[in-house]
């Protein structure tokens, strides 16, 4: 049997993290051109819809990213004050 450590990789845990900004970006934007495209369909107003929500959906990805890299960045100041507490 194989036992893990609580303690997650840094290594691997950093590029999960990269990964996932622009996992947000993509699905957010496409989310918002798919929503966007059917309302057109729908309603019969072609390009307005469409346009409006992928701007939606890049604000939102670019959104996601902003409050992604912010938590990573707190979390890097976490270890960095956990680690100077421990060897000062």
């Amino acid at each position: 049997m194989i036992f893990r450590s609580k303690k997650k990789s840094g290594m691997g845990e950093g590029y999960w993290k990269a990964s996932l900004l622009g996992i947000h970006l993509v699905t957010c934007t496409f989310v918002g051109l798919l929503i966007g495209y059917f309302l057109d369909r729908w309603l019969g107003t072609e390009p307005w819809f469409l346009l409006a929500f992928l701007l939606f959906g890049i604000a939102a990805g670019f959104k996601n990213m902003y409050v992604e890299v912010k938590k990573i960045q707190e979390t890097e100041k976490k270890k960095e004050q956990e680690e100077d507490e421990r060897l000062g």
